[in-house]
């Protein structure tokens, strides 16, 4: 939880000057997102997703996450592009702004995670 805190802190602080457009995920998504809390132009979500679940397409602004139940997810790019992640519980990870891609639950396990952007 500490490191959840830690990065929190960083990603608020490095990304106060960051504006950063992108579709809200929850809306696109309502099936596996929770919007848990909206202030000061940033948004923490947890996202459940069940073993072949797949998303709508959608971007994200600057955003970091921790996943609280791990499994293997992988996302296409419109571009064709796939990645993977196999989600390990207490993993982080960061990324800034991404392009439109759908992603889904490869694995046999519910992923769960929790998603912080910064969109102001």
């Amino acid at each position: 939880m500490k490191k959840l805190i830690f990065l929190a802190i960083i990603f608020i602080s490095i990304s106060c000057a960051t504006k950063s457009f992108s579709q809200d995920f929850c809306k696109s998504n309502p099936k596996y997102c929770k919007l848990l809390t909206d202030t000061g132009g940033v948004k923490m979500m947890l996202l459940t997703l069940p073993p072949g679940a797949k998303t709508a397409s959608h971007t994200h602004p600057l955003n970091i996450g921790y996943v609280l139940k791990g499994g293997l997810y992988k996302w296409t790019y419109t571009n064709g592009k796939t990645e993977s992640f196999d989600m390990k519980v207490g993993d982080e990870f960061h990324g800034g702004s991404e392009p439109p891609h759908y992603s889904w639950n490869a694995g046999q396990t519910t992923l769960q995670f929790l998603l912080i952007e910064k969109y102001k």
